[in-house]
């Protein structure tokens, strides 16, 4: 089924079960000619593991999805939400970076060390590139 996302909107997503009130709060969405749009949020109670295993609650201000990756991510939304206050300012340094706009092409789970962990497996396997972040130069 095709999602209609809106500026605001609050998801459920694929988190751990502890962390059930986890919410992917939608901050901007861009839209290109020649490839899929970008859904940039924000996560609040995000389950984060440190090295030593330890799981605790933050804020992520700032998180680019391709529409495929939040299409994946998302369970049912839940209402709308303000954006935590850096939003604002992550989202405008990453969208004016000189390098392009660099943004997650994998289904996010909640937790930040699965997802490292993850991108870094999938460099192992390829060659030269990490192929779940793709960059979009900035014209």
């Amino acid at each position: 089924m095709e999602q209609s996302y809106v500026v605001g909107q609050a998801w459920i997503f694929k988190a751990p079960q502890v962390f059930k009130e986890s919410r992917l709060i939608i901050g901007a969405i861009l839209t290109f000619t020649s490839h899929e749009p970008i859904i940039c949020a924000a996560v609040t109670k995000a389950p984060m593991s440190d090295l030593r295993g330890r799981v605790q609650a933050i804020t992520i201000p700032f998180l680019p999805f391709s529409k495929i990756a939040f299409d994946q991510t998302v369970l049912n939304i839940d209402g709308s939400a303000p954006l935590p206050k850096d939003f604002k300012d992550h989202y405008t340094s990453w969208k004016n970076d000189r390098k392009g706009i660099g943004f997650i092409n994998i289904p996010f789970a909640g937790l930040l060390r699965s997802l490292n962990d993850e991108l870094l497996k999938k460099a192992r396997q390829t060659t030269n590139r990490v192929n779940n972040i793709v960059n979009i130069k900035n014209h």
